[in-house]
């Protein structure tokens, strides 16, 4: 679910979400301060530019400041809606992932569900977001080392991207890659090149040549020849690894 664009003062929020998108993020952080200091007290958009600053900080690596600013939408959101409507969901999938970063799985499990139960309400049982939702959980879990349920989550996930994007979509090359990370934690080496060696093939397709997710699978499949004790093989995946570092 992507954080929402528009609304009153539509011409200076959307340039912040813009200038967000472009990686600007201290140009971006400063037109949604801007634009808080101009609006009323009751403006809508001002949640909105609280999920905006919430995003921003993320990125920038401050996740305490994230939490609280993503925190403060939820709250202004909840007074407005319904409990359970769906604008709700992205300010619980955002402060999940505050929590991700800042490694209190249980807290960001909990957020996590809460955006599920929320979505599934409202859009059923194979809404895409639904799929980001358990990709999100499966996270948490291979955190926890509970590669069981993360691993049934990533199919999850996979099964219902199948089914609404193309099979070259990057989002199934992430459910691909995912999968991958728990076999190798289970030590199941051939179904973890399986699963990289698929992510890899859609990232190639769908993909600038040097970016950095490409370089992030090639390494991961290095990982696995050298759990392999294959060095020659690992050596050469590092090194297609290492070029992508040096020029992304």
């Amino acid at each position: 679910m992507k954080n929402e664009h528009g609304g009153g003062e539509k011409n200076l929020l959307s340039f912040g979400n813009v200038l967000a998108d472009m990686g600007k993020f201290d140009e971006a952080e400063k037109y949604y301060l801007r634009l808080l200091d101009q609006l009323p007290p009751d403006e809508p958009d001002i949640a909105r530019c609280y999920h905006g600053l919430g995003n921003v900080t993320d990125e920038k690596g401050d996740y305490d400041s994230s939490l609280e600013w993503h925190e403060k939408s939820l709250k202004m959101r909840i007074k407005a809606l319904k409990p359970d409507h769906p604008h709700l969901a992205p300010s619980y999938i955002s402060i999940g992932c505050d929590h991700f970063n800042k490694s209190d799985y249980p807290k960001a499990l909990e957020s996590y569900n809460t955006a599920l139960e929320i979505i599934k309400k409202a859009f059923g049982e194979s809404h895409p977001d639904i799929a980001m939702c358990l990709n999100n959980i499966g996270c948490v879990y291979e955190r926890q080392k509970n590669y069981s349920k993360a691993l049934e989550c990533h199919q999850q996930a996979l099964d219902i991207r199948l089914d609404y994007l193309p099979k070259d979509h990057p989002e199934v090359a992430q459910s691909h890659h995912n999968m991958g990370n728990i076999y190798r934690c289970q030590g199941e080496y051939d179904l973890a090149l399986q699963h990289y060696n698929e992510s890899l093939e859609i990232k190639t397709k769908s993909l600038p040549p040097e970016h950095r997710d490409i370089a992030l699978t090639l390494e991961n499949i290095g990982n696995i020849y050298k759990d392999k004790k294959e060095y020659h093989r690992a050596l050469e995946y590092y090194k297609k690894a290492e070029h992508i570092y040096c020029h992304s």
